[in-house]
C-alpha cells in the first residue's frame, strides 16, 4: 500500500468532517448552548488540522485498489474516533463518547445516555456537566473577558443537550447512506479507487452502479436518500412534531439508526400517524436503494418485481401476524397491529425505535424480534444484519444440495428470478452467513464471561445485546430492552459490543495487541477461502477488531490481479430489473 497517498485521502476524509461538524454547532448556537458551540467549534478544528498535517505528509499519486480499501477499514475508525470528541468535551468519558459515536455512525442506536429533563429529552448528566472541559473551557473564557453570561448560557433549555443530540441523530444520517459513498461522490481525482470505495461501502452483495460512471451512481443514492429524508421531514410536521424532533426523526428512520431525542422513543408522541409515517420510512429505507432510484427514474415496478423485496414484505407479513397472535399484546385489533407491524418494521430494518416495551411481550414475540435482528432489511439498504437476500440463495443452495442428493445425475443451477447465481457468489454469501453466526457465537460467550458478576446480565440479556450491536439494532432485552440503555454494561463489555458496533457494513479501532497474531490467522484463511474475503468489507459494520485486521490483510488480497475476477456481484438482479 502507498502509504502517503492514504494519508491524502484520510486528510480530505477529516476536513469533511471538520465542515459537516459546523452544522450541529449551529444547532447548539440556535439553542443558546455556549458549551455545546464550543465542542462542536473545537472539535471541528481539531479535524481540520489534523486533516491538514496528514496532508502535507501525502502524496499527490493516484490512488489504488489498495489505498481504497484501507479508508473504507480505517477511515471510518477516524470518523467514530474525531465524531467522538463533543461527548467528551461536554463531560462523557472517553469509553463512554466513543461508544455513543460508533453506535450513530454504525447506524446501531444503541446508547449510554440514561437521564430526561421535564420535557422529555436526553441530558447529560449535571455532575459530569459541571466537570467536564468544557466547562472549564467557559471558567477560563469568564476569567480572560470577565463575562459570566458565559456561564449561565452553559446549555439549553432545562440542560438538555440540543446540539449533542441533533449531532446524534445526523451522524447517523451520515453513516446510513456512509460517509464514504458522500466522500466519493464530491471529491475529485479518486480515480479507480472510487470504484472500489463504492463496492466496498455499499452494504449486500449486490452492488452494481446505476451509472456509468462511480461518482454519479454516488451523488444518485445521495440525492434519493436526500429527498425521502425531507419528504419524511415535511410529513411529521404536518403531523405536528416539532421541526427538531422531525429532522432527528427523520434522520435515524431514514438511516434505520433508532436514535431518538426523546426518552421514551417514538412512544413520547403517543399519535398513530406519526408511528405510520415513521414505519412506512424505515420500511423504505429497508429496500435497496438503487431499486428506488430505478422506479422514480424508469421503472415504476422495480420494487414489487425484485425477489427479496418481496420475501422482505412477506417476512414483515409473517412476523406481524405471529406477535398479533402470541405475543400477548393488549388492546383491540387495530392496536394490536399498530404495536405489533411497527415493532417488527422498527427491528428487522435495524431501526430499534419503539413504541411499546417489547420486554413485557411473550416469549414467542421476544424470540421473532430476536430472530428479525439477525436476518435485517435488503441488500443496498442503510440496514444492517444478514440481509434477505443471503438466506434466499441460503434456502436455494440447501435445496439444490437435497435435490441432488436425490438424484446425483442431476445438473441443477440455483436462479434468482430468472438469472442464474454464480457459484462464487453462492459460497462467499454462506461463507459470510457462517462467519456472522461464528462471530455471533464468540462474542456473546465473550460478553457472558466479562459479565459473570452482573446478576441483571441474564442469557436473554448476553444474547440480545450481542444480536443487536452485531446487526446494527439498538435496543435489546432485559437490562439493554428499550426502557434501558447499555450504560450499566461492564466498560470492558462496551468496547466489545461497541459496534459489533463499528465499521471494521460500518465501525472503533483497536485490538493493537492482537493485531499481528490476527494478520498471520488471516494470511492463512486467505489461503483457505481465496474470494470469498473479497467480502469480508460487508462486515465492517459489525465486527469489531477483529475484521478490523481482516479489512487490512483483505484489502492487499483485493489488489492482486489474479483475484480482480472475483468481484462479480449479483448484476443479474439489475439486468432482470431494467
Amino acid at each position: 500500500m502507498k502509504f502517503r497517498v492514504f494519508l491524502r485521502l484520510l486528510a480530505q476524509l477529516l476536513k469533511l468532517l471538520a465542515i459537516l461538524l459546523l452544522v450541529p454547532g449551529a444547532v447548539a448556537a440556535v439553542y443558546a448552548e455556549t458549551g455545546g458551540v464550543i465542542a462542536f467549534a473545537a472539535t471541528s478544528l481539531i479535524s481540520l488540522a489534523t486533516g491538514i498535517a496528514l496532508g502535507r505528509l501525502s502524496s499527490e499519486e493516484e490512488p489504488g485498489l489498495r489505498e481504497a480499501f484501507a479508508l473504507v477499514a480505517l477511515g471510518w475508525i477516524a470518523v467514530a474516533f474525531f465524531g467522538a470528541f463533543p461527548y467528551v468535551f461536554l463531560g462523557m468519558s472517553l469509553i463512554d463518547g466513543l461508544f455513543e459515536s460508533m453506535s450513530a455512525f454504525t447506524t446501531t442506536g444503541s446508547s449510554v445516555f440514561t437521564e430526561i429533563n421535564h420535557l422529555g429529552y436526553w441530558k447529560m448528566n449535571q455532575t459530569l456537566a459541571d466537570s467536564s472541559l468544557v466547562a472549564e473551557m467557559q471558567m477560563q473564557l469568564v476569567r480572560m473577558t470577565g463575562n459570566s453570561i458565559l456561564l449561565r448560557m452553559r446549555s439549553g433549555p432545562d440542560d438538555t443537550i440540543m446540539g449533542l443530540l441533533f449531532w446524534r441523530s445526523f451522524a447517523q444520517w451520515l453513516g446510513g447512506m456512509g460517509i464514504i459513498l458522500l466522500f466519493v461522490a464530491i471529491l475529485p481525482r479518486l480515480g479507480v479507487a472510487g470504484r472500489q470505495l463504492y463496492r466496498a461501502e455499499v452494504p449486500g452483495p449486490d452492488k452494481e452502479s446505476i451509472k456509468p460512471r462511480i461518482k454519479q451512481t454516488a451523488r444518485m443514492l445521495w440525492m434519493v436518500y436526500i429527498l425521502l429524508t425531507l419528504v419524511e421531514v415535511a410529513l411529521l410536521l404536518l403531523a405536528g412534531m416539532p421541526p427538531f424532533d422531525s429532522f432527528c426523526h427523520a434522520f435515524s428512520s431514514m438511516a434505520t439508526g433508532g436514535f431518538s431525542p426523546r426518552g421514551l422513543s417514538i412512544m413520547a408522541y403517543n399519535s398513530w400517524i406519526i408511528d405510520a409515517i415513521i414505519v412506512l420510512f424505515c420500511f423504505l429505507a429497508g429496500a435497496n436503494f438503487a431499486l428506488h432510484y430505478r422506479m422514480i427514474t424508469s421503472d415504476r415496478k422495480a420494487l414489487i418485481s425484485d425477489t427479496e423485496f418481496r420475501a422482505y414484505a412477506l417476512i414483515i407479513l409473517l412476523a406481524t401476524s405471529i406477535i398479533i397472535l402470541w405475543g400477548g399484546l393488549e388492546g383491540d385489533i387495530y392496536q394490536k397491529i399498530q404495536l405489533a407491524g411497527f415493532q417488527v418494521v422498527s427491528i428487522l430494518t435495524t431501526t430499534g425505535f419503539a413504541t411499546a416495551d417489547f420486554n413485557q411481550w411473550t416469549a414467542t414475540a421476544r424470540i421473532t424480534l430476536l430472530l428479525l435482528m439477525i436476518i435485517g432489511a435488503c441488500a443496498g439498504s442503510t440496514a444492517g444484519a444478514i440481509k434477505v437476500v443471503r438466506l434466499i440463495l441460503i434456502f436455494k443452495s440447501a435445496y439444490r444440495e437435497l435435490i441432488r442428493t436425490l438424484h446425483p445425475k442431476a445438473v441443477q443451477s440455483v436462479r434468482l428470478g430468472d438469472m442464474v447465481v454464480k457459484e462464487e457468489i453462492l459460497r462467499a454469501s454462506n461463507i459470510f452467513v457462517s462467519m456472522y453466526i461464528i462471530i455471533f457465537a464468540i462474542a456473546s460467550l465473550l460478553l457472558a464471561m466479562i459479565s459473570y458478576s452482573d446478576p441483571k446480565m441474564d442469557m436473554e440479556s448476553v444474547l440480545s445485546a450481542v444480536a443487536t450491536t452485531l446487526g446494527n439494532v439498538g435496543p435489546g432485552f432485559g437490562v439493554v430492552g428499550p426502557m434501558f440503555s447499555f450504560a450499566d454494561i461492564h466498560p470492558a463489555g462496551k468496547m466489545l459490543d461497541a459496534p459489533h458496533i463499528m465499521h471494521v457494513d460500518r465501525q472503533a479501532g483497536g485490538g493493537d495487541r492482537y493485531g499481528p497474531l490476527l494478520a498471520r490467522v488471516l494470511e492463512k484463511m486467505n489461503g483457505i477461502f481465496g474470494s470469498s474475503l473479497n467480502y469480508v468489507g460487508e462486515f465492517r459494520q459489525r465486527i469489531w477488531p477483529l475484521f478490523l485486521c481482516a479489512s487490512v490483510v483483505g484489502s492487499v488480497h483485493r489488489g492482486s490481479p489474479q483475484r480482480n475476477r472475483d468481484i462479480e456481484f449479483l448484476r443479474f438482479k439489475f439486468t432482470h430489473n431494467k
